[in-house]
């Protein structure tokens, strides 16, 4: 039987850090055009709590809006 990975293990891999990187590009090029969260989760197949922690809307409205 072969061993799952952890989580952390997980997060190690270079390629799911890019891939990571990638999708938060994405919803912020998404939030800043004024996409809502729970659109955004829907379109990445997330769960909308799961968008919130890794992109804080109120934290990058207020730096997008400086």
């Amino acid at each position: 039987m072969a061993k799952q990975k952890t989580k952390s293990a997980i997060s190690k891999d270079p390629v799911v850090k890019e891939l990571e990187a990638i999708k938060r590009l994405l919803m912020l090029s998404l939030l800043k055009e004024g996409v809502k969260q729970k659109v955004i989760a829907y379109a990445l197949q997330m769960d909308q709590a799961d968008v919130s922690d890794m992109m804080p809307v109120r934290e990058i409205k207020k730096a997008l809006s400086k």
